[in-house]
């Protein structure tokens, strides 16, 4: 189990060391793709899609952690791993796009995603990459849910616990997710344009949470039950 990660060097190098210290404290093993510096919000987009494309065609199973996601439970990792080898099939972390027509489907999104070629074949090899489709957007990875949702295929979502806030979103009828969005395997910051000029607290106070191995207890839950 080899996850990927895209990092551009217009994001700070702390970014990329903080994420290094705790895959290395989880135990996992990531493969990062450092890039030149990426300024257009469009072009890294589209670039971030294209990445993930390449690595799906070069790996039997592919797994991947945006920079801004965090891995704190390897169990669940393993466990989402084994799922998408047995089952051919995919896991990933539940997301949706709230702000367009398309926000009643819930995809697994790029965060963390684990995909079997065995999947990507039988979905038509999709590209990864965001685009626009009579006028609405489809975002990254997206396409490979929507197709899984055409044919019946299973897969499996990693669904949010809690949030931190104060941004946030509403999840269909799941509930609501936003900014330090938790989920069982990973922590998710969400909002990668936050880190262009300085590491947020948040980011911080995360990482160092998974460094000494303190649970995460998020600001508020994303199921209006509780969880």
């Amino acid at each position: 189990m080899k996850f990927h990660t895209f990092y551009t060097k217009n994001l700070p190098l702390k970014l990329l060391e903080d994420h290094k210290k705790v895959c290395n404290h989880i135990g996992i093993e990531v493969q990062y793709h450092i890039e030149e510096a990426i300024y257009d919000y469009d072009t890294l987009y589209t670039s971030h899609g294209k990445f993930m494309t390449s690595v799906m065609e070069k790996e039997e199973v592919a797994c991947f952690l945006d920079i801004d996601c965090l891995p704190h439970n390897k169990e669940f990792l393993e466990k989402a791993y084994s799922w998408v080898v047995e089952n051919k099939s995919f896991v990933g972390n539940a997301q949706n796009i709230s702000h367009t027509q398309m926000r009643n489907h819930i995809y697994a999104a790029a965060s963390f995603l684990i995909v079997s070629k065995d999947a990507w074949n039988t979905l038509g090899n999709p590209d990864f990459s965001w685009f626009m489709q009579n006028g609405v957007q489809i975002d990254t990875a997206q396409l490979l849910t929507l197709r899984a949702d055409q044919i019946g295929m299973n897969y499996q979502l990693m669904c949010p616990i809690g949030y931190d806030g104060p941004e946030e979103y509403k999840l269909s009828g799941y509930g609501m997710y936003g900014t330090g969005t938790l989920y069982p395997a990973t922590w998710h910051y969400f909002r990668i344009s936050k880190f262009k000029d300085s590491i947020p607290d948040l980011w911080t106070t995360r990482v160092n949470n998974i460094l000494e191995d303190q649970k995460i207890i998020p600001h508020h839950s994303s199921c209006f039950y509780g969880l």
